[in-house]
């Protein structure tokens, strides 16, 4: 049974946490979606229901968003972390940099890492303000309101792509060792992977030539005989 050293045991946390912080949010999304959809679609909703029932709709999303995020993140933790030697080492000196990290480096580094998502997400979001602001207009036609509401999600995501460009550069020249390991990553994880099959073929070279020994002379003593 191995030992957990507070590394691993403040690795695992970290990631743990933040799957059940996307598990949240996702939640919070459903919930939303829930309430807006419900108000249209059902008369009197959610005012025809008691605080009960409201409340449950309310926190059920997000405590299973929650549950799941947090499960699905440190199974893959385990997968990552407990997949090899190299593969643990490695993954254990990320998690133990990032949480050295001052809060505002670490926030850096999230957007960094998922900037895509967020510039998706950011458009989606975009694309429904500048329809509810653009609805409000009684003149122009309902294809009109759509060719308005895409032009300004359109300006947005531009604006976004270009924030993106720029925090990506500004991480680059902060941190250019990251960008530099990234391209030498996996011939450095073939190599190490390598390195420890051969010591373990080594270690394996012995014992196996003294079994081929004591059959080769406990062959020539029965011959002998």
């Amino acid at each position: 049974m191995k030992l957990l050293t507070q590394g691993e045991i403040d690795s695992h946390f970290y990631a743990t946490a933040g799957g059940g912080l996307k598990g949240l949010c996702a939640g919070l999304l459903v919930t939303g979606a829930i309430f807006k959809i419900g108000a249209k679609k059902i008369p009197n909703f959610p005012k025809n229901l008691p605080w009960s029932i409201r409340t449950a709709i309310f926190i059920s999303p997000p405590t299973v968003g929650i549950t799941i995020g947090a499960e699905e993140a440190s199974n893959a933790f385990d997968r990552d972390m407990y997949s090899g030697d190299y593969e643990s080492q490695l993954k254990l000196a990320e998690y133990q940099k990032w949480s050295n990290l001052p809060l505002s480096e670490k926030l850096l580094s999230g957007v960094v890492n998922n900037k895509y998502k967020i510039i998706v997400g950011s458009w989606a979001a975009s694309m429904y303000g500048s329809w509810l602001y653009v609805d409000r207009d009684p003149i122009m036609t309902r294809a009109q309101k759509l060719v308005q509401a895409r032009m300004y999600a359109q300006f947005l995501s531009v604006i976004l792509l270009l924030a993106g460009m720029g925090l990506t550069i500004y991480d680059e020249e902060k941190h250019p060792e990251n960008y530099g390991e990234q391209k030498n990553d996996d011939w450095k994880r073939i190599l190490a992977e390598e390195e420890i099959r051969a010591k373990e073929d080594k270690k394996a070279e012995p014992g196996t030539y003294k079994r081929v020994n004591i059959y080769k002379t406990s062959d020539s003593s029965s011959s002998s005989s």
